[in-house]
C-alpha cells in the first residue's frame, strides 16, 4: 500500500520543493508542509474512498483516517488506506494545492484542477450501481 511518505514525496516533486542536490523532500524548507499533510490527506480520503475496492456499499467497512498523534513527527510510514492507483493519482495533487493554497493561488488552482481531472477520470471509470426499478 501507498504511505504518506509517498504522497509527500510525489507532491513536493510536483511543486518542485525538492532539495536540488540530491531530490530529497525534507528540507527547512519543506517541514512546514510536512506538518500540515496528514491533516489535508484526512480530508480527503473519506471523499474518495468510495472509488476503493475497499469500500463495502453495505457499509461493513470504516473509512481510512490516517492517525496524527504529533503533528511536529508526523507518522508518514502509515499507509493511506486507498487502492494504489487511487492514492498516486489524486492524493499528490490534492495535497500540492492545499500545501500552495496560502503562497500562490495560480499553482493551487493548476493543481486543484489537475485533482478535479483525474477525479473525474475515476468517477467515469467507476462501476456503477443498479437497483431494481419497481
Amino acid at each position: 500500500m501507498v504511505t504518506v511518505q509517498e504522497i509527500f514525496d510525489m507532491a513536493i516533486h510536483l511543486m518542485d520543493e525538492q532539495r536540488e542536490t540530491d531530490g530529497s523532500t525534507v528540507t527547512v524548507d519543506t517541514s512546514e508542509y510536512k506538518y500540515r499533510t496528514i491533516s489535508i490527506l484526512n480530508t480527503v480520503i473519506p471523499r474518495v474512498f468510495k472509488y476503493s475496492t475497499q469500500y463495502d456499499r453495505d457499509g461493513g467497512q470504516n473509512v481510512p483516517i490516517l492517525v496524527n498523534y504529533d503533528y511536529k513527527n508526523p507518522e508518514f510510514d502509515q499507509p493511506v488506506g486507498l487502492d494504489d492507483m487511487l492514492a498516486l493519482a489524486l492524493l499528490p495533487p490534492y495535497l500540492a494545492a492545499e500545501l500552495l493554497s496560502a503562497e500562490n493561488d495560480v499553482l493551487s488552482a493548476w493543481f486543484m484542477n489537475q485533482y478535479r481531472e483525474a477525479l473525474q477520470d475515476v468517477r467515469s471509470n467507476a462501476a456503477g450501481e443498479f437497483e431494481q426499478i419497481s
